[in-house]
């Protein structure tokens, strides 16, 4: 059975909540009909029309217990709202919530939503992006969240005074964390003047990562074959812009994104075939060409791109002379 937590934030404890009223059971998060690309947050408004004051929850084939809500110190603190750590799995999926007065069922609500997972991957027809900042979802969070901060506490490199660290420090929570994000400098790429939905990128991806990423640039033009991705400018199919467990802020381990394109190669001999029977390793404990690093699929190849249709690296084009990177006899 999958367990269910609230998370029980200290800011919120602090602020009573305001019921807005004739507000019916409704998941706010993930939204009916939506995608999402993070499964951080399961967030419901229980209402009061009718009162609730107990719920379940159910998706992904499991079934929560009975989850009060109606204590005081409870209501206190998250008003009628409920807030879970879901842990979707990745794909289509539907949570349905019941809610309960005085045992009784009165209210229900489900959520048919897409959890995208996969580098590039897109959603099936019938699901729209999940929008967050917009006026009417804006107006929910306002009694606990500064959904108005003026431009000096946007500027401030602090999680706990950055209005945008209430909600999104957990995204930083990995090993390699992006500049700008590490120090909560969001506005750099967000624009916070966007309407209808603010902090949207303010420029297209490629030239937003250009402004500082200048030198990459540069060595993209100088190279014959770009990879697909880098030529779409859409870095984000292998870079994650905030934070990742993967050096260069990769959204996966280099051959598992790798593959995740390439798919069949770890299925067949690769480039060669040995004395052994075997093709030539895409993996290894070490890169003889880099030994700070494991070997992997940018031992040989450059993931931006190169001066061959298989983008050897360093700019090499002939494939004997990328042998003799680890093979020098």
């Amino acid at each position: 059975m999958r367990s269910f937590l609230i998370v029980v934030l200290t800011a919120l404890a602090l602020v009573p909540l305001a019921i807005v009223p004739g507000w019916a059971l409704e998941i706010l998060y993930p939204a009916d009909g939506t995608a999402i690309v993070r499964s951080d947050f399961l967030i419901i408004k229980a209402g009061d029309s009718p009162v609730v004051d107990a719920i379940t929850v159910e998706f992904g084939g499991a079934k929560s217990g009975m989850i009060d809500i109606s204590g005081v110190e409870y209501r206190k603190a998250f008003g009628d709202f409920v807030i879970l750590l879901p842990g979707f799995e990745p794909g289509q999926d539907t949570i349905r919530i019941e809610g309960f007065a005085a045992g009784k069922q009165v209210a229900t609500a489900s959520s048919n939503f897409y959890f995208l997972t996969k580098p590039g991957e897109v959603a099936p027809s019938g699901y729209t992006p999940f929008v967050m900042h917009l006026p009417e979802k804006e107006a929910l969070c306002a009694p606990c969240h500064n959904m108005s901060p003026e431009p000096a506490l946007l500027d401030n490199e602090s999680a706990e005074k950055n209005p945008c660290g209430s909600c999104h420090r957990r995204r930083l929570n990995y090993e390699y964390v992006h500049g700008p994000a590490g120090v909560f400098q969001c506005t750099y790429c967000h624009d916070s003047d966007s309407r209808p939905a603010k902090y949207v990128n303010r420029v297209e991806e490629a030239p937003l990562c250009g402004e500082c990423h200048e030198h990459k640039i540069e060595e993209f033009k100088s190279r014959k074959y770009i990879h697909g991705p880098i030529e779409a400018g859409l870095c984000s199919v292998c870079h994650d812009s905030h934070a990742s467990a993967h050096f260069g802020q990769l959204t996966a381990a280099v051959n598992d994104l790798c593959l995740s394109c390439h798919s069949g190669l770890d299925r067949e001999n690769h480039v060669v075939r040995g004395m052994t029977g075997k093709g030539h390793p895409l993996e290894g404990p070490v890169d003889p060409s880099a030994p700070d690093r494991k070997f992997s699929c940018i031992g040989c190849h450059d993931p931006h791109g190169g001066n061959t249709p298989s983008y050897f690296q360093r700019g090499i084009s002939a494939r004997m002379e990328l042998c003799q990177m680890c093979h020098k006899k």
